[in-house]
């Protein structure tokens, strides 16, 4: 699943991080969106390739990168497709 809460850093336009919530979220907390970014996104060299695939509410946003690519179109997924295969 993914949800939202409040944004303490104060790094989110709406005031809200997103978050995934794992199986023992009741446990071990949810997963910020910064967090993601941090352990994910940030150590990556340049040139580097990342494929990520999130099925939930707010994935759109949830690894809080610089931009958002949202395939609505069979246009924008050929694209993709194209982006991702060439060398």
């Amino acid at each position: 699943h993914g949800g939202s809460v409040k944004d303490y850093s104060g790094d989110e336009e709406d005031g809200f991080d997103e978050t995934l919530i794992p199986v023992d979220f009741q446990r071990s907390g949810q997963i910020i969106d910064d967090d993601l970014f941090k352990e994910l996104v940030r150590p990556m060299s340049t040139g580097v390739l990342m494929t990520c695939l999130m099925d939930c509410c707010h994935s759109g946003t949830v690894l809080d990168l610089p931009y958002r690519f949202t395939a609505d179109t069979v246009q924008d997924i050929r694209l993709l497709a194209r982006y991702l295969t060439s060398e």
